[in-house]
C-alpha cells in the first residue's frame, strides 16, 4: 500500500516538506502537493538547528503566494522573533514553533497568530510539552520523531506517546520526521491526524 493510499484510509493528513527536493524543484512540488490537497510544509533552518539547509525566507514568500496553497511554516531557529517578522502577512495556513527549551512561548504563540490563524509547537526534547501547549493557547502540537533539523534518521515512533497525550486531552497532534508507509499505522493509531513526509512523498506526489 502507497503511503498516499494508507494515509486516505487511516484519515491521516499528509503534509510534503519542501526541503526533500531540490531548490529549483521546490515551487513545481509545492504546486503538484497542493492540487492533491494535501498540505506544504517548509522548514526554516538555521543556528543551532541547521544540520541541513532549510527553505530561504524568500522561497516562503513564494511559497504563500501559490494559489490555494495550506502553507505552513515550520521555524527551526534560534531568533524566532526576526524570523517571524519577517515572514509573509498572507498566505500561511500554520506557524510551527520549534520551542524546546523557551520560556516566552506564550509571547511567541500571540506574535505568530499575526502571520497565520493557526499556530502549532513542535517538540522534540521537552517533557513540559502539554503544560507549555495549554499556557501557551496553542492549536495543536507536532511531535518530532527525528532529531531537528538533522537529516537521514529514522523515526522514534516510541516518541508516539507524546501524541498520546495530547490526544487525551484533546488537542490535535501531528508528527515530523521519518514518516514512511511502514510506520503509519503505528502513528494513526496514536491519535495523529497529521503527518509530515519528505523523500516518502515526494516521488507519489510529483
Amino acid at each position: 500500500m502507497t503511503l498516499l493510499v494508507h494515509a486516505a484510509a487511516l484519515d491521516v493528513t499528509l503534509a510534503g516538506s519542501v526541503i526533500a527536493v531540490p531548490a529549483a524543484d521546490r515551487l513545481r512540488h509545492a504546486r503538484s502537493l497542493t492540487e492533491r490537497g494535501h498540505w506544504v510544509h517548509a522548514d526554516r533552518i538555521e543556528g543551532s538547528y541547521r544540520g541541513q539547509a532549510g527553505v530561504g525566507l524568500d522561497e516562503v514568500h513564494e511559497l504563500a503566494g501559490l494559489p490555494d496553497v495550506r502553507l505552513d511554516v515550520h521555524l527551526m531557529v534560534d531568533d524566532l522573533e526576526s524570523d517571524l517578522a519577517a515572514l509573509p502577512e498572507r498566505g500561511i495556513g500554520r506557524v510551527t514553533l520549534q520551542c524546546d527549551g523557551r520560556d516566552d512561548v506564550v509571547d511567541l504563540v500571540r506574535r505568530s497568530r499575526r502571520q497565520a490563524p493557526e499556530v502549532w509547537l513542535a517538540v522534540h526534547d521537552e517533557p513540559l510539552a502539554l503544560a507549555r501547549l495549554r499556557e501557551a493557547d496553542a492549536d495543536g502540537l507536532l511531535v518530532l520523531l527525528t532529531p531537528p533539523g538533522q537529516p537521514g534518521q529514522l523515526a522514534d515512533l516510541d516518541r508516539l506517546r507524546l501524541v498520546e497525550s495530547a490526544r487525551g486531552r484533546g488537542w490535535p497532534a501531528g508528527v515530523d520526521g521519518g514518516v514512511t508507509d511502514e510506520g503509519l499505522e503505528r502513528i494513526s493509531a496514536a491519535g495523529a491526524r497529521y503527518a509530515v513526509a519528505g523523500r516518502a512523498l515526494a516521488g507519489a506526489a510529483s
